[in-house]
């Protein structure tokens, strides 16, 4: 883990992680788990890889993560009435970013700051903070602090949703040679930690004779409401149960994101209303997969099935009502899950209708524009990135040679996977969840396919969630993929849903 977004004093290896990240905010990785450098032939040396996916993972960011206590590991501490020059320095440094100033801003930085922080990033940052948390309102506060022994000062953001802390520390020059906005996760005011318990459990690998450890168990854990006791029915009986699946990348059970966790605030939402929750790390983080054999049913569905008949097993849960809930790519696979293992639902948070291709194509344009325009390296870089998906289309990629950080086994076994033929066919009944700020999975192109090829579907619920982004967070347009470095959690409305659509199908 990187050190939390300290980003003056950061390794080589972790300003490079860091800028990679910033130039592309949330796509620098890859659709199941794949941050590696990359053999694309298609991509020019002399142009970044932007490798987009249908959900976020973490990249080194400029918010601190939680701790398990969940304080930062570097807390600031209140020492004193800030010195004049140096509050006055980050008040100015920080009303610039509000007003857009960003040029100006980036002359308010040290050298070695400014190499680091390029004026892009800066703007995407700040996008990425009133994405989150609303349209800038007023300086909240100045205060001094000390981090790790070193004087710093505290800028407090004032916004709808939230107040955003934005540290800076002044060199002797007066230049902003430190900037760090602290964030971390805390559970959402409708989780009731007292209505359930949890405990770890193992989801098999499977009994393939691969001798590699890709079939490997995965950790995971089961969150059960306090009503439950297992054996019986009415109170204190079984309870319907849920298994949560991820998105893209090497995700844990939580699906961490910086200072976010979307499964947590599910699994503790949903379990606090009488539903019980399994969530498992995923393949690709907690096994290593040989590039040959990844596929969905490999790296996601066989996963989520294993899961589906541990949850089963579990005393306190009714195996006649068990039920899947994928988010992004766990969306997109979850009618193939609802083929292979009996549900009595499954619910689809963000899933595409598309093939990845276009996706793919999408995310790309999307992410390198929305700061401002594609400039002429951006165009180079998305013709490349159109070269390299079109290559795969063709079908001329080796299983084990990656385009965009992935291996031609993945690309094939979702060019393969008609999802919405899949979701036609099925039936189990299916709930279809959208945010409407979402960028990676949108509204136009993904949600109204689902709402047109399922329209005659019975057993069928849509819901559009308006304000929400791919995480299904509230914020502000433009969505952009640096609001995930700052905290939020699933919106409530989404766990209310699915718990009345649960109770309606669970008979």
């Amino acid at each position: 883990m990187d050190p939390p977004g300290l980003l003056p004093v950061m390794t080589a290896l972790h300003r490079r992680r860091f800028l990679r990240g910033a130039a592309g905010l949330a796509l620098a990785v890859a659709l199941a788990g794949c941050n590696e450098s990359t053999n694309d032939t298609a991509t020019p040396a002399s142009t970044p890889t932007v490798t987009p996916t249908l959900a976020p993972t973490p990249t080194a960011t400029a918010t601190p993560t939680a701790s398990p206590t969940g304080t930062p590991t570097d807390s600031p501490t209140e020492t004193a009435s800030p010195t004049p020059s140096d509050a006055a320095t980050a008040r100015a440094f920080v009303q610039g970013l509000a007003d857009g100033a960003f040029e100006q801003a980036h002359g308010r930085l040290a050298p070695t700051a400014a190499n680091q922080l390029t004026v892009d990033t800066l703007e995407r940052l700040w996008l990425g903070l009133t994405a989150q948390h609303g349209d800038f309102e007023e300086i909240g506060g100045v205060e001094q602090t000390s981090a790790n022994g070193q004087p710093a000062i505290v800028v407090t953001v004032r916004c709808p949703e939230a107040d955003q802390p934005v540290r800076c520390t002044v060199d002797g020059s007066g230049a902003i040679a430190g900037l760090l906005f602290p964030a971390q996760y805390s559970p959402p005011t409708y989780a009731d930690e007292s209505a359930f318990t949890e405990r770890s459990v193992t989801v098999a690998g499977s009994d393939s004779d691969s001798e590699s450890d890709s079939n490997c168990s995965l950790p995971g854990t089961l969150t059960v409401p306090a009503s439950a006791s297992g054996g019986g029915s009415g109170d204190g009986g079984t309870v319907p149960g849920v298994v949560l699946v991820h998105g893209s990348g090497p995700n844990d059970r939580d699906s961490t994101l910086g200072p976010n966790k979307p499964l947590r605030d599910l699994a503790w939402g949903l379990a606090s209303r009488g539903v019980a929750v399994l969530r498992y790390d995923k393949r690709t983080a907690a096994c290593n997969v040989p590039l040959a054999d990844w596929n969905i049913d490999n790296i996601v569905v066989g996963d989520a099935v294993r899961a589906v008949e541990l949850l089963g097993e579990q005393s306190e849960v009714d195996p006649a009502r068990r039920y899947v809930v994928g988010h992004s790519l766990g969306a997109t696979c979850t009618p193939r899950i609802a083929e292979r293992v009996d549900l009595a639902g499954g619910a689809m948070l963000a899933g595409s209708a598309r093939p990845i291709t276009d996706v793919v194509r999408e995310q790309v344009r999307y992410v390198l524009s929305v700061a401002g325009g594609l400039s002429d390296a951006e165009e180079q870089q998305v013709d490349a990135v159109e070269q390299a998906l079109t290559r795969v289309e063709n079908g001329e990629i080796a299983a084990d040679r990656r385009v965009q950080g992935l291996p031609g086994s993945w690309w094939s076994s979702l060019l393969d996977y008609d999802q919405v033929a899949t979701a036609r066919q099925v039936d189990t009944p299916l709930f279809v969840g959208q945010g409407g700020r979402d960028y990676q999975v949108t509204a136009d192109g993904d949600f109204q396919v689902w709402e047109s090829e399922l329209a005659d579907r019975a057993d069928t619920e849509m819901q559009l969630y308006p304000d929400l982004s791919h995480l299904f967070q509230s914020g502000s347009e433009p969505s952009i993929g640096s609001e995930y470095n700052f905290h939020d959690n699933v919106a409530e409305s989404v766990v209310t849903d699915l718990v009345d659509w649960i109770g309606e199908t669970s008979g």
